[in-house]
């Protein structure tokens, strides 16, 4: 897994179209107090950064109290043992709850009241570059591909292929090879 830093600057500069070896310290700075997701993500982060550390002590719990009183505020419900990679955006923050079992690649792209959960113990495993509309719902033990696009309002309980556009519910494949 990649440090603290570079997932960090990773997400950065995903809010800001640029690459990850550019981002600089006042960028992180003004996306922590520009952006709700941000500012959620990296605490997130930095939570799973001391638990792989073995950390677990008084900063550690201050951290997982500081965390919880952000999810509640901005409506925001991220597990912090998540394996997600970099590049890692919501663009509008309220509603999202992802579960904590989840597998999500790099560069994802989330947006309000999207729900990410398991069915049985199973959660889902999502690729590199997905995109997720609004009001989403993926859940139970499906893959979903690289470079695939689910649609606002989708409800995805089967594997998407790569590079396919799903939207409906339930959720059916409109186009393939993006």
């Amino acid at each position: 897994m990649e440090s603290f830093k570079v997932l960090v600057k990773k997400d950065c500069a995903a809010y800001l179209g640029i690459s990850y070896k550019n981002v600089k310290f006042y960028h992180i700075l003004y996306r922590y107090v520009k952006t709700p997701g941000f500012k959620v993500t990296l605490h997130m982060r930095f939570l799973n950064s001391l638990a792989s550390h073995h950390h677990i002590g008084l900063i550690y719990a201050l951290e997982r109290i500081n965390y919880r009183k952000l999810q509640v505020k901005y409506g925001i419900q991220i597990g912090y043992g998540l394996d997600i990679g970099g590049g890692f955006t919501i663009n509008h923050y309220g509603g999202i709850v992802i579960g904590q079992s989840a597998k999500i690649g790099n560069n994802f792209n989330i947006r309000q009241n999207t729900t990410i959960g398991n069915k049985g113990g199973s959660a889902p495993e999502i690729g590199n570059n997905v995109i997720v509309g609004a009001n989403a719902v993926i859940i139970g033990n499906i893959k979903i591909g690289d470079n695939a696009v689910i649609g606002a309002g989708a409800v995805v309980v089967k594997s998407v292929d790569e590079n396919s556009v799903v939207v409906g519910n339930p959720a059916r494949s409109i186009k393939h090879s993006l």
